[in-house]
């Protein structure tokens, strides 16, 4: 579909800043107009909205990638090695929940994430079997940070009684969790806009 001229900002504040938007970057909303809709330059316009958002700003802040050095662990099928961490606390939903359970693949690095109201070691245990291990079968490993809900007695068991290898993040080398971590940063940021977008998530 053709837009005019002036309904341009309609639509890029839709896609953008709305409901469906998720003030997501430059080349993701330009995936989803495209889909849509056509006008001259609008890959510019795409780029100067987004550039111009007062939310994203706010959020992300400057755009400038630094390069670190990065441990490489090698995996050879998908669910061979998965990392587990818990985000939060956020402002407390409708639902009671305060907190989000990431779960990453090492080899698809495709997440999984899970409201729950605590992070407690017999919720994210809980949530791990009936949610991960009953969709998705047992990984070989489990790959954690220090806290201690995934340090508790009931985790490892749990690990134990279904057979995977558990490890963690050392104080030396707490990089090795950057995969959810950096995922983790993505998504406090999507919360952070959606509450300054006045955006109700009373169903999370």
């Amino acid at each position: 579909m053709v837009v005019p001229k002036a309904k341009v900002p309609d639509v890029l504040q839709l896609y953008h800043s709305g409901c469906s938007g998720d003030h997501l970057g430059v080349k993701r909303n330009l995936l989803k107009i495209q889909e849509r809709f056509y006008w001259v330059h609008c890959r510019d316009d795409v780029a100067d909205w987004c550039r111009k958002c007062a939310i994203c700003a706010a959020v992300k802040g400057p755009q400038i990638r630094s390069r670190c050095a990065l441990k490489l662990y090698n995996v050879g099928t998908p669910w061979e090695r998965i990392a587990i961490d818990v985000a939060g606390p956020f402002p407390e939903s409708e639902s009671g929940n305060k907190y989000f359970m990431v779960v990453m693949d090492y080899f698809t690095m495709w997440p999984e994430v899970f409201a729950i109201p605590n992070q407690e070691a017999s919720t994210v245990a809980d949530k791990l079997v009936h949610e991960i291990f009953c969709r998705f079968g047992v990984p070989l490993e489990i790959h954690n940070d220090q806290g201690r809900n995934f340090e508790s007695q009931i985790f490892q068991e749990t690990c134990r009684v279904m057979g995977t290898h558990k490890t963690r993040t050392t104080s030396y080398h707490p990089q090795s969790d950057g995969m959810v971590e950096r995922f983790n940063q993505t998504l406090e940021r999507y919360v952070l806009s959606f509450k300054l977008n006045g955006m109700d998530r009373s169903g999370i």
